[in-house]
């Protein structure tokens, strides 16, 4: 038998977690956590560096508003005891992986959201959120904490939720291959 163990982003887990007015279903991101209960995966759940730092009721914010050096701080100090258990599971023999939330200010692996203007009080004329093409501050130092033991052979694998509801099955197969990688 495969044993299999996946970080995955608190809020797949907890979609009450998220900025107000972001979670896409009530409670548990079920299509996620089905696909990976039915492939026989350990179901981890990463700690939520927003919500340490934030709170529930926070608003949305981009990449630029969470890269301070106190949210870094926290986010380091999760991810060092993160990679201790994710090298627990490695000694069992455990294959591990990361699962994060692509577009997210923090738990971005491809994707994050960017815009230098916001700051202050939220409102709609402050400029788009920018998608580009890089780590959101928490998976960056999960990362370079994971690189720094020499763990580089855990995938950190994105997961777009609104790809996940345009078209489930697809969004799914590719999340299979991601695994077997």
């Amino acid at each position: 038998m495969d044993k299999k163990a996946v970080f995955i982003a608190h809020c797949f887990l907890n979609q009450n977690s998220k900025a107000l007015g972001f979670a896409q279903y009530q409670g548990i991101f079920h299509p996620l956590v089905d696909f990976l209960i039915g492939k026989g995966y350990v179901i981890e759940q990463l700690p939520c560096p927003e919500i340490l730092h934030m709170g529930v009721r926070r608003w949305w914010c981009t990449k630029d508003l969470y890269d301070t050096p106190g949210f870094r701080k926290k986010c380091m100090k999760l991810a060092k005891a993160v990679v201790d258990l994710m090298e627990h599971y490695l000694s069992k023999g455990y294959d591990v992986a990361v699962i994060g939330v692509d577009g997210s200010p923090s738990c971005g692996v491809n994707l994050t959201g960017r815009n230098p203007s916001w700051g202050g009080k939220p409102r709609d004329d402050v400029g788009e959120y920018r998608m580009v093409e890089e780590m959101g501050v928490w998976m960056e130092e999960l990362s370079h904490e994971s690189e720094k033991r020499g763990l580089k052979q855990i995938p950190l694998i994105g997961v777009k939720e609104d790809e996940l509801k345009a078209d489930m099955e697809k969004a799914l197969r590719k999340l299979e291959i991601e695994l077997r990688r």
